[in-house]
């Protein structure tokens, strides 16, 4: 057997072992082709095509077969979090590292979880990743936060020792040109098997919806990157069963055949119920200080209208908090259904116009959850202009701060929080 075969039998080997231990990501792990490279010197993809060096795989399986399996994971959560589209504004070099380090602190916080010790941790590569869990937060650490962290030569060891810590696939094939043919076919891809597992994930966590899903990374981090805040909502959803009326699953033939010769009597009747994927809690916020213009917080307020007003976003109970604030809390309402937000509109009225300061919504939303009047927060927004005081420390649920367009105030969102822009021309996430 030639050894490109025999390596292609591993690969596949890996490919069902992870299946078994991430079942979620079964479309991700099953969607790639192989393909020998005797060019790269380890692994690689593209998007579509895992390349790699049999002489490797052999050598690597023979001695340690974890690492092999790591590395197959290790390309796919590159895959997942679209660090293989990497767009504009990024240093090759520095990217790529980040991108490195963001998937090996994910793949380490998942196996300690799963209190698995398959693929062991070398001590100084588990001590970076303690450091960037406590500069960025324990829930959030994105590729692009990282790379921030490396522009600002903020880690306490050189790109070289960090390279030889976390550098482990080939990253020629990214698509470092935006406009590239294959790029837009790459990014939807990947933007549906990254939703696709992370509802399944939120799915089999247990109790029907009733159990917190991915963490705010895997959350996160399965989609942190390029989302509009619809996708984004999307990584929060729940699995839970609904009273209302399953008609895509009901079978019409056997219903008319019993009213044709029964008797008006059908032989099957559609379910009373019907499962989805959709959100039980969430806070909106918008700024109302100075700084915004009228026709800016009215962009906010629709925006809010669009997310409240789509009825799949949530389940006919549901419990929104959406917030006024400039520099402190101006007006609260909690809407409970698509009918409350509509009545609310009509009697809403803008209240602020001082100076900008985000922690009072921060603290109101702590305050609610110490009373239990949210329960299983997972997200929440908040539209601004981005110029005010930011909380320190990351809250232990989503934050995602979202601009109308591109301003200067976008590079004072701090690192734990994601930013966000609904521009009409791509509505994807902007990154520092």
């Amino acid at each position: 057997m030639r050894q490109e075969e025999l390596a292609e039998i591993i690969l596949k080997k890996c490919r069902s072992d992870l299946f078994r231990s991430f079942p979620y990501l079964d479309g991700a792990v099953s969607g790639m082709e192989y393909r020998a490279d005797k060019d790269i010197k380890t692994l690689g993809t593209d998007g579509n095509i895992f390349y790699f060096c049999p002489e490797y795989i052999l050598k690597s399986f023979a001695e340690q077969p974890e690492k092999v399996r790591k590395g197959y994971l290790h390309m796919l959560l590159h895959c997942l979090y679209l660090h293989i589209l990497p767009g504009t504004g990024f240093q090759e070099r520095q990217w790529s590292l980040a991108c490195d380090m963001a998937v090996e602190r994910i793949i380490y916080r998942e196996l300690r979880e799963k209190r698995r010790t398959a693929f062991e941790t070398a001590a100084e590569k588990e001590q970076c990743i303690c450091w960037i869990q406590k500069v960025l937060g324990k829930q959030s650490a994105s590729a692009e936060q990282i790379y921030v962290l490396l522009e600002q030569g903020l880690f306490p060891w050189t790109a070289e020792e960090l390279g030889k810590m976390f550098v482990f696939d080939d990253h020629r094939r990214w698509w470092w040109d935006a406009e590239h043919a294959q790029t837009e076919g790459i990014r939807k891809k990947w933007i549906k098997l990254g939703e696709l597992g992370g509802q399944k994930k939120q799915g089999n966590s247990g109790g029907s919806g009733t159990e917190a899903g991915l963490e705010r990374e895997d959350a996160g981090e399965i989609g942190k990157s390029r989302y509009d805040y619809r996708r984004f909502l999307k990584q929060f959803a729940v699995l839970r069963e609904e009273v209302e009326l399953d008609t895509e699953s009901f079978d019409y033939i056997y219903y008319s055949y019993g009213l044709e010769h029964y008797g008006n009597l059908p032989l099957i009747e559609p379910l009373e119920y019907k499962e989805g994927h959709r959100l039980e809690e969430l806070v909106i916020a918008i700024d109302t200080s100075g700084s915004c213009s009228t026709e800016m917080v009215r962009q906010f307020l629709r925006e809010s209208y669009a997310i409240l007003g789509e009825k799949e976003n949530f389940f006919k109970k549901m419990k929104v908090y959406f917030i006024q604030c400039d520099c402190v809390i101006q007006n609260v309402a909690c809407i409970r259904s698509e009918q409350e937000w509509k009545d609310y509109c009509k009697k809403l009225k803008i209240q602020g116009r001082a100076g900008t300061d985000f922690r009072p919504v921060f603290r109101y939303v702590q305050d609610l959850r110490e009373k239990k009047e949210l329960r299983d927060l997972k997200a929440l927004i908040y539209f601004t202009d981005g110029d005010g005081i930011y909380p320190r420390e990351a809250p232990d649920y989503e934050t995602a701060f979202v601009f109308v367009k591109k301003t200067e105030g976008m590079k004072y969102v701090p690192p734990w929080a994601r930013t966000l822009v609904t521009e009409e021309n791509d509505g994807r996430d902007i990154h520092r």
